[in-house]
């Protein structure tokens, strides 16, 4: 499977004034690792107009926010891939399961989602119920919805002796599913490994699966070769065929609510230029923040559906080829996008599917 870079007509990029000062030079926001299995805060319904039971139908706080210029939107235009990560509260399921992930996907796919980052278990490896792992890729197939899977949990790797079998045994089963876009490799790398390890594990997985496309959760791949803590994190090709960036620019600064879009949007341009310049096969896609996490050294708060909006025009803007809201489910945070009081958000991510994404047919 190769994957094409999405063509894009070019689309000047523009400033947004958020009314606060940046928090100077925070360019690396790193989401926790998830657990082994995240309890659901929310019942999927297969309604046309997607709703949560017993979401509150409360306004949006007020945010600093910039009304974004209206711009006309052509086909070219729309990103590749539109989704969410950490999709399904399990990461091992069985055929009992089915009618449950079924209904979620459809849930999933009602706000416009056709993409999904979900966790495998290891944990069936060796255990004769491998053929488990297809039961979530056969219902995305039917909803029509593409799968980056990862395996997890794995070993520690020490960067040198990457231990390829639990991979080889989890690709052996899946790797030819027509709904697998690619497998998720690594989880924040560039805090761990050099440039020449990346290429290794790159490599390596490409021994098993040479078709199937690698993704990574890279963090700011710009910030990491600029950084004199991490040496040797230069970006390159054979490091990832989808490379997937963020910022968080929803926090609280000095007790007040700030939406950093500039610096957002300054990160996602470093970016994208950086895989145009070293990896043109390559992909770069945009993790866009759905958590709070208060405890966090920026206090990090959930966007309003307004700061949602700009976070995907501008990803839109700079020409990037995914968009995936991070996450949907998670127990490390405060709040999440699956939250029943998060209604709003997620008609935010509807509304952005419909506005931007969805082709309209033609008058």
């Amino acid at each position: 499977m190769k994957l094409n870079k999405t063509t894009h007509p070019q689309i000047p990029v523009i400033s947004f004034m958020v009314g606060v000062l940046l928090i100077g030079c925070a360019a690396h926001t790193s989401p926790a690792l998830l657990p082994t299995t995240v309890i659901p805060t929310a019942e999927p319904t297969t309604s046309a107009t997607p709703t949560l039971a017993s979401a509150p139908t409360a306004s949006p706080a007020s945010h600093p926010t910039h009304t974004p210029a209206s711009s006309e939107r052509t086909p070219e235009a729309r990103l590749a891939s539109y989704g969410v990560v950490y999709a399904y509260p399990k990461s091992n399921w069985s055929e009992a399961d089915r009618q449950d992930i079924q209904e979620h996907l459809e849930y999933l796919k009602g706000l416009g989602i056709h993409t999904i980052v979900q966790v495998f278990s290891s944990r069936l490896i060796g255990t004769g119920r491998e053929e488990n792992w297809l039961i979530l890729l056969d219902e995305a197939e039917r909803v029509n919805m593409h799968v980056i899977a990862r395996l997890w949990p794995l070993e520690d790797w020490n960067g040198q002796e990457f231990d390829f079998q639990p991979i080889d045994s989890f690709l052996a089963v899946v790797q030819d599913h027509p709904a697998l876009l690619a497998y998720l490799g690594l989880h924040e790398p560039l805090e761990v490994f050099d440039s020449d390890q990346l290429r290794d594990f790159y490599l390596g997985v490409k021994s098993l699966a040479p078709e199937l496309p690698i993704a990574h959760l890279l963090g700011n791949m710009a910030w990491f070769e600029r950084s004199l803590r991490f040496p040797n994190r230069d970006f390159t090709v054979g490091i990832c065929d989808i490379c997937i960036v963020w910022y968080t620019p929803a926090r609280y600064l000095d007790g007040e609510p700030a939406f950093e879009g500039d610096m957002f949007q300054e990160i996602v341009h470093e970016n994208r230029e950086l895989v145009e310049e070293r990896a043109p096969d390559a992909q770069l896609w945009v993790m866009g923040q759905t958590y709070t996490q208060l405890q966090h050294r920026h206090q990090l708060r959930m966007p309003t559906p307004e700061e949602m909006e700009l976070m995907y025009i501008i990803a839109e803007q700079e020409r990037v080829d995914g968009f995936l809201w991070y996450p949907w489910l998670h127990s490390s945070y405060d709040q999440v996008l699956s939250d029943p009081d998060m209604e709003p958000q997620r008609q935010a991510v509807r509304h952005i599917y419909e506005s931007y994404i969805l082709e309209k047919p033609s008058p």
